[in-house]
């Protein structure tokens, strides 16, 4: 399987993509993505997954209770040389979207994914670190973005979740939970959450 991802990413190169928009009402205004197909390709073969592929996802994640905050925004490098913009998407996805009750942020930084989870209501955030030994919330920019954007400082917890084998499985694993959050956990929250503190 391997050799022929490797086959039909040298035939198709960089220069063919699937443009895809997010759904009605998901941010204030439409967005664009392009994923081309080397990183679809890289999706089957247990490859990096590109941070368009992860936005595809939550695309067909869409739900009531939950918002997402783009990763294109509030990627790592983002948040120290932009954090004016990173906390301006934070406030207008908040703003946009007063009637969701938990914000889900699938978060690149050093090339490894991260979700982190935040209820403004409660001014509690959740990390979900798949390699998150001997982290805490200063691990991760975002957090002091999130603080700042809403003024406040959260009470951060790391989420007790599964950990990665290999190198690579980080993208894979925050698709997975954030699919078990819209799908299971944020109906009975917090009881299904396992913090490690």
């Amino acid at each position: 399987m391997q050799d022929m991802v490797e086959l039909l990413s040298r035939c198709v190169g960089d220069n063919h993509s699937i443009l895809i928009s997010s759904p009605t009402r998901m941010y204030p205004q439409t967005v664009q993505d392009s994923i081309p197909y080397v990183e679809l390709l890289q999706l089957f073969s247990n490859d990096w997954l590109d941070i368009s592929v992860i936005a595809m996802y939550f695309y067909e994640t869409h739900n009531s209770q939950c918002a997402f905050f783009n990763p294109h925004h509030i990627k790592g490098d983002s948040c120290t040389k932009n954090s004016e913009g990173v906390q301006e998407h934070i406030i207008d996805m908040f703003m946009f979207h007063t009637n969701k009750t938990f914000f889900l942020a699938p978060y690149l930084a050093n090339d490894h994914w991260t979700l982190i989870v935040i209820c403004p209501s409660t001014e509690r955030g959740y990390i979900i670190d798949s390699i998150s030994r001997e982290k805490d919330q200063h691990s991760y920019l975002l957090t002091s973005a999130i603080d700042e954007a809403f003024g406040f400082p959260f009470l951060w917890d790391m989420v007790n979740c599964k950990h990665q084998k290999n190198g690579w499985e980080c993208g894979y694993m925050v698709i997975e939970n954030m699919y078990e959050f819209v799908n299971t956990i944020q109906h009975d929250f917090p009881i299904k959450v396992c913090v490690l503190r």
